[in-house]
């Protein structure tokens, strides 16, 4: 084989090689900022399993407004992956719980969105 041709054969590794790093950095990007959006979303889900007062409307609908702005400010970051439908459907089952809870414990209801709570007894 001539010399030419392990030019060629080194130059195609090279940038194989920078397609698989590019890819790698790319994916472990998502897998951080999914890490996180899951964590924000154990954080609520256990403040709603296990209120460390009891139940406070006013603390949960902090939590609330807290992980709804967390998760639409970085959930873009998610978005073409697989992890974007697993983080909508953990963010969307602890909103569903939230929401669940305030009915349970209060008088009103203020329907399935979450925002009503939230003006109702976050601020």
């Amino acid at each position: 084989m001539s010399v030419r041709a392990y030019k060629f054969i080194v130059v195609g590794l090279v940038c194989i090689s920078f397609l698989f790093a590019w890819r790698w950095w790319a994916l472990q990007g998502q897998t951080v900022w999914f890490d996180f959006i899951e964590k924000q979303c154990m954080i609520t889900q256990d403040m709603i399993d296990h209120p460390p007062d009891g139940f406070v409307p006013e603390g949960l609908a902090l939590r609330l407004e807290f992980l709804v702005g967390y998760y639409d400010a970085h959930s873009k970051s998610l978005a073409g992956s697989r992890l974007e439908s697993i983080a909508r459907r953990d963010y969307q089952q602890t909103l569903s719980n939230a929401v669940a809870l305030f009915r349970s414990q209060s008088t009103n209801d203020l329907g399935d969105d979450p925002q009503a709570w939230i003006q109702k007894y976050g601020h």
